[in-house]
Order: structure tokens, then sequence, then C-alpha cells
């Protein structure tokens, strides 16, 4: 028993590391879309800056405009209407849009499902990190995860 159990031991831990790395490389990617958003951030600001300072109130409304509609876009890209589930989808759209590949996603889950919210997480994150994997192996241009949840009754 006790070689199996080392055995054992080794699977859970190779698991575990793969579960960080791939947690650290999503955190990474998320900062950096921080920094990026906070270097446009200071540019808006600027330029509201010099439209303010030339009393071009049009063009300042038409910039606010243009900012809030493009703000629009960043929020999440996949409200499903589970929070867990939510969270995974984001994060994974947001690491596979970082290797330049077209996700398109059409989920609906009910906010309390039959299976643990950990159990959801993992088969959703095994699920996208498989097709982004496939996916960064095609050229750019055939690049696409397509992802459609729903429920029937009470399964997903």
């Amino acid at each position: 028993m006790g070689i199996f159990s080392k055995h054992i031991d080794k699977k859970i831990a190779a698991y575990q590391h793969e579960l960080i790395e791939t947690q650290y490389r999503e955190v990474d990617n998320m900062y950096r879309q921080i920094r990026g958003w906070r270097h446009d951030y200071r540019n808006h600001i600027q330029t509201m800056k010099v439209l303010a300072a030339n009393n071009d109130m049009e063009a300042l409304k038409e910039y606010l405009d243009k900012l809030d509609t493009d703000l629009s876009t960043v929020d999440t890209v996949v409200k499903t209407g589970n929070a867990m589930a939510d969270a995974i989808l984001n994060s994974k759209i947001s690491l596979a849009m970082a290797k330049h590949i077209t996700v398109k996603c059409d989920a609906h889950i009910q906010l309390k499902l039959n299976m643990s919210e950990i159990d959801l997480c993992c088969i959703i994150g095994n699920l996208f990190d498989n097709a982004i994997e496939a996916s960064v192996k095609l050229p750019e241009e055939q690049r696409i995860i397509r992802v459609y949840m729903d429920m029937k009754g009470t399964q997903l």
C-alpha cells in the first residue's frame, strides 16, 4: 500500500502544481490588462483636460460618450447568472483572447445548481484549458472557441 500511496501523492502534487501554474498565468494576464487600462486611463484624463481647458464641451461630451461605450465592452464578457461560472468563464475568455483566440460564448446557468461549484469550475476550467491548448496550435485566423451552456431541467 505504501507504493500506491506515494504514487497517488505524486499525482495529487502534480495536479496541484498544474492548477497553481494555470492560476498564475490567469492572474498575470489580468494584471497586464489592468496595467494597460491604467495607462489608457491616464491618456483619457489628459485628453479630457485639454478639451475642458479649450472649453470644447461638445467634443468633451462626444469623447465621454465614446469612453462609455468602450467601458461597457470591458465589463464582464459573460453573465450567466451564476457568479462562480462567470468568474471562471471570464477568466478563461480573457486568457484565450490574450492568445489571439476568438471566443463565442452563449451560457445560461441557474444561480444554484445540483452540483458543487468547485466541480463546476473544475469542469469548465479543464474544458476551456483543453480548448485553448488545441487552439494555439492553429494559425491565428482559424483560432476559435465556441461555448454553449444551458439548463435542461435540473441538468447543465
